[in-house]
């Protein structure tokens, strides 16, 4: 900006920005507790906020497009014609976005026939004829056609900043090598293939750069064409009409608007009353950015009304509580009774290490109300304070002996702790982690941080990072900042318990959350705890097999090639693939042809070099992720590898496991075989697998009610030798192993929306032939495809799909303008209801099958659970008393219209039942 302070005009971007916002959350985008999407709603005015915040703008005017053409679509037809529609659950946050703007006073102008951008350079005209700076509030380069001495573009954040980066002339010359009066001529040799402006074909960023450093413009540069390489002169000639029709539609209008007076009431920043948005914004449950514009009112503003503790406002939610220390033993036994008599509290540890396993206790918090809490330090600053033993017995005093119900953000982790601290059976009531989950499967995002900034009236809480210095440890921490951080925890998770619990309920869901998935908390912690025994030298034996076949796989490579070269090379790789062997290439990317797995797939039909890299990756991710990975996983107390459980990792309701992920180790091959095979009982015990037959079919057969599916599992036959002779119309004897195959493969594939595309590329066999299978099955299983039309019309309906047991997921896409968003949501729909209900009857076969064995005083151990399988480590003399439990107990988990049916295999490693 120029040196004498100037009144300030920012310009919004509106459409750039709401886009950005969007599609910044994409991968997990932010929701309201209806699983409506709010991202660009969030994101849009959350910069709006700050940019007034941080910038302090005189004047202020969002730039908006219209749904209508512009005159650039009447000179050039294809003229944007190659974007996609925007996604529907975009599209429906405009207008949400337009109420706000309208309710709070703030500026925006769109007018038909003419784009935001043309909006935008007007508005800096008129801006510069009244002495003001324009800041152009924008990401699109088009804009900075506009950049000069009092026009400038606040750009945002690139790869690795965090913060907005103001653009003026000389930024224009440093990024891009040329003035920004140039921008203009630069667009129209290189063109813009998101708007279809054609430019000159092969002439690139640098060409262009390069042509306008030389001659200045684009006229220039025709006037001296034959100075040029024959090449590129026959580029330029070739295209000029191209050329110049692209500067005229990257040119911007200066004159669309006129303001003659930006000082009015209409621009200037004292006249946005973000009052009247805050209803708005807890329509959409945007509750951080209720705060965020609290924070930005003036405090006259504020009535004596808005600063009364109203607990069910969302200032009242986001303010901070009131936490103590608790320094002596006496004040420790009277608040812990206390606890005691209310017979429930929010509990918290503070440890030496985020790993449970080896986390020792270094404080605890706890509280049983809002806004306030206290904090229990065992060390702090380096000093200690409450002896730990003395503060064991009175906490186990009120959990165990009292049976205080606790309630925790991620109880696993504070219940694993307590059990090798010594305090065992623990009663875990409610775990705000899991509730925030059910109340938003789709979300993915369920730490503390967020739950609070997302329900709590966009409360911030306190860092980690904030108060424990890198290299240090939390008993480091000088008490004041200890207390703060760590009771807020218990506060926070207070605050959600008394949230949650009421959603759950007015939700339907308190059944499955306190039947199903809390006794499962304890559960999966149990096993947690116990791990599985590993026999590091089995895999040693193993690791010197895959070390001597990587060998064996490279020479050969270097062998057909004629030379060697870095295998591990994208560069060199698609050298030898594609120049010298002169392999079809296949889609291009940054770095060239892809090499990706898909690729080398398909080459591998064609030739041995593909097949061979596909081998050396396949053992090389196999040595990494395992035979390298799981010796050092081996705890040095247990001698035995404890992975962990995620609850809420899917959206599905299914268990994911990770630290290390037991359930991605390859099912069907000979080496993942040797890798379950380190994996053994302890001594005087036996491995026993019990695995539900096929039970996403039964699932299917069930709830579609088909009874040409039903048929085969009711009278125990083989449901793809079924499917097979249904759908090729022969006898069951006499069905051949590639159409057995085939049936397979659609079977499972019908859960997951499989199209004949990808049938055909998975049998490798014609699309024509893959499209009269599928018609085939649903033809002979009408009953499946009327199932799946009646789950994705009640989707449509309701926005969101429920299993057996009524866990929900919001799939707001499936109402989606865009083709491929909504198709992906429809296979989402169907494969949550099968794939969810599945797992529901896994979780209740666990339950009971860990309730018999403890009825019966067992002292068998479920050790994991993988995919539809569950992993018992059993004493020997209790093996025939488990394989008839466990088969009791599974097969009559859940009631269906087909009988579930369990499969068991016992062995001395797990890789023996495979």
């Amino acid at each position: 900006m120029s040196e004498k302070k100037k009144p300030t005009l920012y310009i919004i971007d509106g459409y750039g920005l709401i886009y950005r916002s969007y599609f910044a959350f994409i991968n997990r985008p932010l929701r309201d507790m209806e699983g409506n999407n709010v991202s660009a709603m969030y994101g849009f005015f959350s910069t709006l906020l700050m940019i007034i915040r941080e910038y302090k703008p005189d004047y202020l005017v969002v730039a908006m497009d219209t749904a209508a053409p512009t005159f650039r679509h009447e000179l050039y037809e294809p003229y944007k014609a190659n974007r996609d529609a925007a996604p529907q659950d975009l599209h429906s946050q405009v207008p949400k976005i337009h109420e706000v703007l309208e309710a709070a006073n703030i500026p925006h102008i769109g007018m038909d026939g003419w784009e935001a951008d043309d909006i935008i350079a007007s508005l800096t005209t008129c801006a510069s004829k009244q002495g003001i700076e324009s800041i152009m509030v924008t990401g699109d380069k088009d804009l900075l056609q506009l950049v000069q001495t009092d026009v400038f573009a606040l750009r945002p954040p690139r790869k690795g900043e965090k913060k907005y980066r103001l653009v003026g002339p000389d930024e224009v010359l440093e990024d891009f090598g040329i003035r920004a009066n140039q921008v203009i001529d630069y667009l129209s040799l290189i063109g813009d293939s998101s708007d279809n402006v054609p430019g000159v074909a092969g002439i690139g960023p640098k060409g262009a750069v390069k042509l306008l450093q030389e001659y200045g413009d684009l006229n220039a540069i025709y006037d001296h064409i034959d100075e040029m390489t024959p090449s590129v002169a026959k580029k330029l000639i070739s295209a000029k009409e191209l050329a110049y029709l692209s500067r005229t539609l990257v040119t911007l209008k200066h004159d669309v608007v006129d303001i003659t007076d930006f000082s009015t009431d209409r621009f200037r920043m004292d006249s946005v009353d973000w009052e009247k948005a805050i209803p708005l914004f807890e329509q959409a449950n945007a509750k951080s950015l209720i705060t965020a514009v609290g924070a930005s009112l003036p405090a006259s503003t504020q009535s004596e009304e808005d600063e009364k503790e109203d607990d069910s406002s969302s200032a009242a939610l986001a303010k901070a509580g009131t936490y103590h220390a608790v320094v002596s033993l006496d004040e420790l036994k009277r608040l812990l009774e206390e606890m005691a008599v209310g017979g429930v509290m929010a509990f918290d540890f503070e440890t030496t290490s985020i790993d449970e396993m080896v986390a020792e206790p270094v404080g605890f918090s706890f509280t049983n109300r809002s806004f306030e809490a206290w904090y229990v330090p065992l060390v702090a600053g380096g000093e200690a304070y409450i002896p730990a033993e003395q503060a064991k017995e009175l906490l186990r005093s009120c959990i165990i002996e009292k049976s205080v119900r606790i309630i925790g953000q991620n109880l696993k982790y504070d219940y694993k702790v307590l059990e090798r601290w010594g305090v065992s059976g623990a009663n875990l009531y409610f775990d705000t982690m899991v509730a925030a989950w059910l109340l938003d499967a789709a979300s993915g995002i369920y730490n503390m941080d967020y739950l609070a900034e997302k329900y709590l009236g966009g409360y911030k809480t306190v860092h980690y990072k904030d108060v424990v210095p890198k290299d240090s440890l939390f008993s480091d921490v000088p008490l004041e900042k200890a207390v703060n951080y760590a009771a807020e925890d218990a506060d926070i998770t207070w605050r959600l318990y008394e949230k949650f619990s009421k959603a759950l309920e007015k939700r339907k869901m308190v059944s499955l959350f306190e039947d199903l998935e809390m006794p499962l908390v304890k559960i999966l912690s149990d096993m947690e705890l116990r791990g599985i025994s590993f026999d590091r030298k089995r895999l040693e034996a193993f690791d010197t097999d895959v070390v001597k076949r990587l060998s064996d796989i490279e020479r050969q490579i270097y062998e057909e090639v004629g030379h060697e070269f870095n295998i591990n090379s994208t560069k060199q790789l698609q050298e030898v693939l594609f120049q010298e062997r002169g392999l079809p290439t296949g889609k291009k990317n940054k770095t060239g042809f892809s090499t990706a797995t898909d690729t080398l797939e398909r080459l591998a039909e064609i030739d041995i070099i593909p097949r061979l890299i596909l081998q050396n990756r396949a053992l090389v991710k196999l040595k990494n992720t395992y035979i390298d990975t799981l010796p050092q996983m081996v705890n040095h107390q247990t001698n035995r590898i404890h992975t962990s459980y995620t609850q809420t990792g899917t959206a599905t309701g299914r268990l994911s496991s990770r630290n290390p992920n037991l359930q991605n180790i390859p099912i069907r091959s000979e080496d993942g075989r040797k890798i379950r095979d380190a994996f053994v009982p302890g001594h005087g015990h036996t491995f026993l697998s019990a695995d539900y037959s096929q039970i996403e079919l039964v699932v299917l057969a069930h709830l579609a009610d088909d009874a040409g599916l039903k048929e085969a599992f009711l009278h125990g036959e083989d449901i793809h030798t079924h499917t097979a002779a249904l759908i090729f119309g022969v006898h069951p004897d006499l069905v051949m192993p590639e159409q057995r195959r085939i049936a397979k493969t659609i079977n499972f594939g019908v859960m997951y929306g499989m199209s004949a595309f990808r049938l055909s590329n998975e049998l490798q066999i014609p699309r024509k032939d893959a499209q009269t299978f599928i018609e085939n099955y649903f033809a002979r299983f009408s009953g499946v495809n009327d199932f799946m039309r009646q789950v994705r019309e009640h989707a449509e309906k309701s926005g969101k799909v429920s299993t057996i047991l009524g866990r929900e997921r919001a799939v707001p896409e499936i109402s989606s303008r865009n083709k491929m968003e909504k198709a992906s949501a429809e296979r989402i729909v169907v494969n949550t209801v099968i794939q969810g209900s599945a797992a529901d009857i896994m979780k209740l076969a666990m339950l009971k099958v860990v309730r018999a064995m403890e009825r019966e005083g067992l002292k068998t151990r479920l050790l994991l659970q993988v995919h539809d399988e569950l992993i018992f480590e059993v004493p020997d003399d209790e093996l025939t008393t488990m394989q008839l439990l466990v088969k009791r107990e599974m097969e009559s988990a859940y009631e269906l219209s087909i009988p579930l049916r369990v499969s068991m295999e016992v062995g001395h490693s797990w890789g023996e039942m495979h």
